[in-house]
């Protein structure tokens, strides 16, 4: 985003903090208050605010484009991805199901802001509470999920922050399951690694997806806040929200072709401008990109020196390749250089890393594989070296 069309969008939402700052300080003057300052006070608020934009390749993980994108937010609502990741988790080591039905606690009954209004000792199914989190970013849904996964809000709070360092989210810490407590921070960068995390588990569109639903046999109605579920192309969530310390924040993920785009925009003075933004990028990102997968065939190694073996080297072969993406057009630009390891020692076994195939493009590396041995290699002993050299001697 340019300054110009950012300091716009800032002047906009300033002239909307001013107009309603003349309605309450016709109220206050009513009143025989004072509220000169209050206008001053909310404008400089709104400008102190950054605004942070992330574009991000989903299915690899790959950061493609970043402006600011390790300015510290409070997470508000992007935390519940976390939420709902350790959730998938869970359900994919078998210790729950999406049938599983929940008993509401004392605690996910208190929570206050979005909600959809639990009462304590209710039973509902897991799955209406995850509707209630995709679509209605209901806080005491939220706190019911992570109770039933890690009994205690505590107890998952500790998981969501040991889950966000092992993902590499170094700049966020979680301070409760909602994201708005006191102490909970991440970054626009930190939560598209999140996103990408959670863009795994195809499951979840369905529920990213809705607009409207309603939970807790028709007493609850849910609308999506994320209005590109309804207009773009291969959208597959995920969360839309606003806050006045913020403002205006979208997670977005979309798939086509194999590649997924998200894109994660914090700080928007504009309600609106954050979709067309996140629309714009993700149908560059999808145009500009290909995700593509080495051949087997491709990767031909040589044999790797191996010191103390009763063989001098040891084949190799590819260990797992997966999928990388590159520059639209690129691909036949793609070269592929060796690098085998000086200090393989004998034994060696089936499966041992040897080396590594560097995939370069314009003297870049861009992504590599394990050259992993093919055979197994002793080690040189007394009786062997000698049993060699007899056999040496009468051959």
């Amino acid at each position: 985003m340019t300054f110009g069309g950012l300091f716009m969008k800032k002047l906009s939402a300033l002239f909307a903090v001013f107009l309603i700052i003349v309605v309450y300080a016709a109220a206050a003057f009513a009143d025989g208050e004072d509220y000169s300052d209050t206008a001053e006070a909310m404008a400089a608020q709104v400008d102190s605010i950054p605004y942070s934009y992330v574009l991000m390749e989903g299915s690899t993980g790959t950061l493609l484009y970043s402006d600011n994108g390790n300015a510290e937010f409070r997470p508000f609502h992007s935390a519940k991805l976390m939420t709902l990741l350790l959730m998938c988790e869970a359900i994919d080591a078998g210790t729950m199901s999406l049938d599983d039905t929940v008993t509401v606690s004392k605690h996910a009954n208190s929570q206050q802001g979005s909600q959809i209004w639990l009462d304590v000792g209710e039973k509902i199914k897991l799955s209406e509470l995850v509707a209630a989190v995709t679509v209605g970013n209901a806080n005491d849904a939220c706190v019911a999920i992570a109770e039933a996964v890690a009994g205690t809000e505590e107890s998952f709070v500790s998981l969501m922050n040991l889950r966000a360092n092992e993902l590499g989210m170094l700049k966020t810490f979680y301070a409760d399951s909602t994201g708005v407590a006191d102490g909970s921070v991440t970054t626009a960068c930190d939560t598209a690694v999140l996103a990408s995390a959670l863009s795994h588990y195809d499951f979840l569109n369905e529920y990213f997806t809705t607009w409207m639903t309603t939970v807790r046999g028709g007493k609850a109605e849910l609308v999506s806040q994320n209005r590109l579920v309804r207009s773009y192309e291969g959208i597959t969530g995920m969360k839309a929200y606003y806050h006045r310390d913020c403002l205006n924040c979208l997670v977005a993920s979309a798939k086509r072709d194999g590649l997924t785009m998200i894109c994660v925009i914090f700080g928007d003075p504009d309600e609106f401008e954050r979709f067309s933004t996140a629309k714009q990028k993700m149908t560059v990102g999808f145009s500009a990109y290909t995700l593509y997968t080495p051949k087997r065939r491709d990767i031909l190694p040589e044999p790797v020196a191996v010191k103390d073996g009763v063989k001098g080297c040891v084949d190799s072969v590819a260990g797992q390749i997966g999928s990388f993406i590159v520059r639209s057009g690129r691909v036949d630009d793609i070269e592929i250089k060796y690098e085998y390891f000086e200090d393989v020692k004998a034994p060696v076994r089936v499966g041992d890393v040897v080396g590594r195939a560097i995939f370069m493009l314009d003297d870049e590396e861009i992504y590599k594989v394990d050259l992993e041995a093919s055979e197994q290699v002793k080690k040189m002993n007394i009786f062997y070296a000698i049993g060699k050299l007899i056999k040496l001697m009468f051959s």
